[in-house]
């Protein structure tokens, strides 16, 4: 959400807001910088200076919530960053990727050439976070890519988030250095999970999705050191044309080398960026791949290793597998064909990804129980 601030001229700071006045005593006490809005203006704390009475910035701000948070730039743009009433939020370290994966949602000029975020503002950000919010994102890009001064921002978090779950994205290639590995040991959040993409079983099959040579034998020494470790670990398979049939042996060297993984999340693709530029090499339809990923869940479960799957409308896997499928695509992202409407378990279903509608929906049908 993006919300513009006639004439403002106060340059750039972060803020929380406060909609009434319970919220603006907490925040008072909590000595953060924060606006107060009612219908009379917004109001900047501690000091109570004006900010402006512009009716359309102040019913933007009331369309948000108490405890949001958002940076104000020198431009009078507010862009907010925290949404409290969700569990979707996220630190966007960097859009840059030392791997230039075929399959990427986002595009190659991101990866290549995007913005690395300031850690410092990243951390006045996490300070005005409440210390209670249920889940935090860190991912990128590679957010790893920020090099050493990430982990200050790890350790901020360690140290005020105590109960918060974390879950860190990242492509786990800087954990073939055992000083990285020495530095999230000492900074990671309590509560918190690393997910790490395998793309093959084999150095040419990853390497080729990865476009980066070398990128499979780095992944798998950072996996076993970071499981050797006891970090918790979510391994992600995501399912193209390009590695479909060899998910099963990926499931198998999960089995053989690493045992305690915390879960596999198996992930149908988001054909945005690279991905749709790509998409008659890397698209596979649901139909067409479930009976690989039916046997890589077997493999895994009969393991005891805990198995989800991601971005699976219901109506695409077989019926014994529901349990196991997650509402796993952000909120906005979601879309459904015209006949889901006529679906029994249409409010149980994740649907599809916006980008990914008009590949599949042919193939969509809807649930009659």
């Amino acid at each position: 959400m993006r919300i513009s601030i006639p004439y403002y001229d106060r340059g750039y700071k972060v803020v929380s807001i406060s909609l009434d006045n319970r919220t603006k005593d907490d925040l008072l006490s909590e000595s953060v910088s924060f606006w107060h809005i009612d219908e009379q203006g917004i109001t900047e704390y501690p000091g109570g200076n004006f900010i402006t009475d512009d009716k359309k910035a102040i019913e933007g701000f009331f369309r948000c919530g108490n405890y949001d948070v958002f940076e104000i730039w020198e431009n009078g743009t507010a862009s907010r960053v925290y949404n409290d009433q969700t569990n979707e939020n996220l630190f966007f370290v960097t859009g840059k990727c030392n791997s230039n994966c075929i399959m990427c949602p986002s595009p190659e000029q991101m990866r290549r050439m995007g913005d690395k975020a300031n850690v410092d503002n990243l951390i006045e950000i996490a300070g005005h976070i409440p210390s209670d919010t249920s889940h935090l994102t860190i991912t990128g890009g590679e957010p790893f890519l920020a090099g050493r001064d990430l982990f200050r921002l790890l350790n901020y978090c360690k140290n005020k988030f105590i109960s918060t779950e974390f879950l860190i994205l990242t492509n786990g290639r800087v954990f073939a250095l055992k000083e990285y590995c020495r530095l999230l040991k000492e900074t990671i959040p309590s509560n918190c999970t690393l997910g790490i993409p395998l793309h093959g079983s084999s150095a040419e099959r990853h390497d080729s999705i990865t476009q980066a040579q070398g990128s499979f034998l780095q992944t798998l020494t950072g996996l076993k050191r970071l499981h050797q470790m006891g970090i918790r670990l979510e391994i992600r398979i995501v399912v193209c044309r390009n590695n479909v049939k060899d998910i099963p042996e990926m499931a198998s060297l999960v089995v053989r080398e690493l045992p305690k993984v915390g879960h596999v999340s198996i992930m149908a693709m988001e054909m945005t960026g690279s991905a749709f530029l790509n998409r008659e090499k890397v698209w596979i339809p649901y139909s067409e791949s479930f009976p690989y990923v039916r046997e890589a869940v077997s493999i895994l479960a009969e393991s005891g290793i805990n198995v989800m799957l991601y971005n699976f409308p219901l109506c695409t896997v077989d019926r014994k597998y529901w349990t196991i499928c997650a509402k796993s695509i952000t909120g906005y992202k979601v879309r459904y064909a015209d006949k889901c409407s006529q679906c029994d378990v249409k409010e149980s279903c994740g649907g599809v990804f916006a980008g990914t509608l008009h590949l599949e929906k042919a193939d969509l049908r809807p649930i009659r129980i």
